[in-house]
């Protein structure tokens, strides 16, 4: 066997590293689009968010951090690279969905739009929060598969912010509702949907190839 061979990437390192490039790719496209511009700071850019600008800026900012590094600690954690390097961005990660979480809280409880939106809302960060935290105490507990499935987890999650973008965008070009019903729907399938088929994925490899459990 040559040493080109042996050296050679599985499939699934392979495409993780795909997946995860599209990932950073898609969330760079994210910022500059959509989150940008809401530090112009004017009435404008800010819309019914002016009066809560503080909470929002803190939101999207730290929203935006966690969306920008989970791709480099997904990669180094599955990898078993650099794992000094994975710590040290993984706290921060961590930190960062705390704080965007704790202000996404406040801007559903506080919301102008709907009920509907506000416990979609409500919904995501209970899931953002609840997915990194056991993320967290698997690891605490060196329960490394458990570690890495709910990292995943976290990180589809972290992307409901993309998704809701995407989804609304769909369904306004769609002609489906008025703008409130996009919204409230966006709200609830941006995170709910995504973590439904990530679960499917995680368990359905299990089930296909039982070794999956102990990885």
């Amino acid at each position: 066997m040559s040493r080109a061979t042996t050296l050679r990437e599985p499939p699934s390192t392979i495409w993780n590293k795909l997946a995860l490039t599209v990932a950073f790719l898609v969330g760079v496209g994210f910022v500059a689009g959509f989150v940008l511009p809401y530090f112009q700071l004017t009435e404008a850019a800010l819309g019914r968010y002016s009066a809560k600008r503080a909470w929002l800026l803190l939101h999207i900012s730290t929203g935006t951090v966690a969306l920008l590094l989970g791709p480099f600690v997904l990669g180094l954690g599955l990898n078993r690279r650099r794992m000094q390097l994975h710590r040290a961005i993984g706290t921060a990660y961590i930190v960062s969905i705390a704080l965007s979480a704790a202000a996404a809280f406040y801007l559903a409880f506080n919301t102008d739009l709907s009920w509907v939106f506000g416990m979609g809302l409500t919904g995501l960060a209970i899931a953002w929060i609840v997915t990194t935290s056991l993320a967290f105490v698997a690891i605490k507990k060196r329960l490394i598969p458990q570690h890495k499935e709910w990292m995943i987890r976290s990180y589809v999650v972290t992307l409901a912010f993309v998704n809701f973008r995407i989804l609304v965008g769909i369904l306004q070009a769609a002609g489906i509702g008025t703008v409130i019903e996009q919204i409230e729907a966006a709200s609830w399938f941006c995170w709910a949907f995504p973590l439904l088929v990530t679960e499917a994925v995680l368990q359905g490899k299990k089930i296909v190839n039982p070794r999956e459990a102990t990885r």
